[in-house]
């Protein structure tokens, strides 16, 4: 029996970017595969800096953010705030700003690594952290892309893309995680920069060698080859431009006022997106592109979320789960979340990375699966990360889609 995690109830507040919400056109994209950039300054909220703003980076207007965003060439949609976090819905993915770490995730041919120094600045400016100094930790990944000729300096390829890095970063190390003639995986990643005796920030008096011990997790789920039934349900036939919405035409209640975030909303519940969790007090922000795709922020605490992004198209079909949030929290594990999210897209292939700063890290990692339902396990390779463990699986369906039982 699983039991429902009782928590006060999550209170927000919502901003929605109407105009480009109702004139956005997706016809045009192609590359599911996100660009993943995760930058911390501190290793908490309570170990900011001295001279930083209270809230952190959370000090920076959203106006600043959407002109960092434009050098990523991606527009924000929509925008939940809790008393922790700013969760942003965009045109290419999802943003999330705490007050010590900003993680952006692009996709199609969004130039992420471009938005590194306008973003340094804005946190200098607004947020009071020191421009000499470099981030406490930087992370970014990527799996291997679908269509890598069409992207854009400095996307054109992982060599590039560890240049661009290197030149901003110190102590960065890249990996290629997996089987090169089938799906992998790319990861930068920095050392914390307590590990480096040159650089010492005091935090409130305290050095960071003193705050080494931290909890994060995150596990994400890149699935390609979706069951084109139910890559189905992310088609609409609403055109760019129409304000009106059809969903309450279709037994859905309005909640947004425009027809991406009312057919999001839809789709969040008649996939069971928001059953993923059994936890009523949560908040999923979800939109629906034109003619097709879906993103999502789930906001299932103040701090924890989840984020579901989807491009349906059957030649380049691909959809991609990410949350922080700790399943025991809620009766379950990691299994039971990644079987719930397999099961909404049924894809041909995917891949599994789960990031964990945890004790019990390796505990978690011996529990995940060797097969699943109708897939076999086809690779796993394990790292050991300064403060992290991190494994990488890989999946493929035992029997063709159209065949398959789930």
């Amino acid at each position: 029996m699983i039991m429902q995690h009782v928590e006060p109830e999550l209170e927000v507040s919502k901003f929605i970017n109407h105009e480009t919400s109702v004139n956005l056109d997706s016809t045009d994209a192609f590359e599911g595969p996100e660009k993943l950039l995760e930058i911390w300054y501190s290793p908490s909220p309570t170990a900011l800096p001295h001279g930083m703003a209270a809230n952190g980076l959370r000090a920076v207007p959203r106006a600043k953010w959407e002109d960092v965003l434009d050098h990523v060439h991606c527009k924000v949609l929509s925008v939940v705030q809790t008393k922790e976090m700013d969760a942003y819905v965009l045109s290419e993915s999802s943003m999330f700003v705490y007050p010590h770490k900003v993680i952006l995730k692009t996709c199609g041919t969004t130039t992420t690594l471009a938005g590194i120094q306008p973003l340094q600045e804005v946190v200098a400016q607004f947020a009071g952290y020191p421009r000499e100094k470099q981030p406490w930790r930087v992370f970014y990944s990527r799996k291997s892309f679908m269509f890598p000729d069409r992207q854009v300096h400095p996307h054109t390829s992982w060599d590039d893309e560890v240049k661009f890095l290197d030149a901003h970063f110190e102590n960065g190390t890249a990996y290629v995680v997996g089987n090169l003639n089938s799906d992998h995986w790319h990861l930068y990643a920095t050392r914390p920069i307590y590990f480096d005796q040159s650089i010492n920030m005091p935090v409130n008096g305290v050095d960071l060698a003193t705050q080494v011990k931290f909890d994060d997790q995150t596990l994400e789920v890149l699935m390609t080859d979706l069951s084109p039934v139910h890559s189905g349900q992310f088609f609409t036939d609403r055109l760019p431009g129409i304000e009106s919405s059809p969903a309450s035409d279709l037994g859905a209640e309005a909640d947004d006022n425009d027809p991406g975030h009312d057919l999001g909303n839809m789709m969040t519940r008649m996939t069971g997106i928001d059953q993923i969790y059994p936890t009523n007090n949560q908040v999923v922000d979800s939109f629906s592109f034109t003619p097709c795709g879906y993103s999502c922020n789930g906001l299932v605490s103040d701090s924890h979320y989840f984020t579901i992004h989807v491009t349906p198209e059957r030649e380049c079909s691909y959809a991609s789960f990410e949350t922080n949030v700790p399943s025991e929290k809620y009766g379950i594990t990691n299994l039971d979340v990644l079987d719930k999210v397999v099961n909404i897209f049924r894809p041909g292939k995917f891949s599994v990375t789960l990031f964990d700063s945890s004790l019990s890290a390796g505990d978690k990692i011996k529990k995940l699966p060797s097969g699943l339902n109708a897939y076999k396990r086809v690779d796993k390779i394990k790292y050991e990360l300064d403060g992290y463990d991190l494994v990488f699986m890989s999946f493929e369906a035992i029997k063709p889609l159209k065949d398959a039982v789930f």
